[in-house]
């Protein structure tokens, strides 16, 4: 009985695959590129001269070059600036109504031109606009 436990061991271990599994390399291959998350941005609805409810919307950049992650993280300031003011211009422009983004291409557009414009082109390859919450004002 002593020797049958190595044995099985020893068994075991040679019957394992000396390479690892294709699904594991495929999963290396499928990871999310990295990204900046900027802080839910509180967009006041005016109707009427008046706010009438607030709107929470969050932005995710999806960084093309990883190697400038870090330049992109020590923006977030002003990054959350220049996302600001393009949710204020899309509100202008009447991308934005009553709360809700009628055209998110425009502003996401905007965004990237503010996004270019700091750390050049292909930096940055996706910008993700969710809208989070919105609360109504107390009156």
């Amino acid at each position: 009985m002593r020797g049958f436990l190595p044995a099985l061991c020893l068994a075991l271990f040679l019957t394992l695959p000396s390479a690892p599994p294709a699904a594991a390399n495929e999963g290396a291959a499928g990871a999310l590129p990295p990204s900046v998350r900027i802080k839910p941005l509180m967009v006041p609805v005016v109707n009427a001269g008046r706010i009438e409810k607030y709107t929470q919307v969050e932005v995710n950049l999806e960084i093309g070059d990883a190697l400038k992650l870090g330049e992109v993280q020590l923006s977030i300031p002003r990054l959350h600036d220049a996302i600001l003011t393009a949710i204020y211009k899309g509100v202008d422009e009447g991308w934005i109504v009553r709360g809700n983004i009628a055209n998110v291409p425009a502003l996401r557009r905007r965004i990237d031109e503010s996004v270019v414009a700091m750390f050049g082109k292909d930096v940055v390859s996706r910008i993700l606009i969710t809208p989070i919450a919105r609360q109504s004002s107390l009156q």
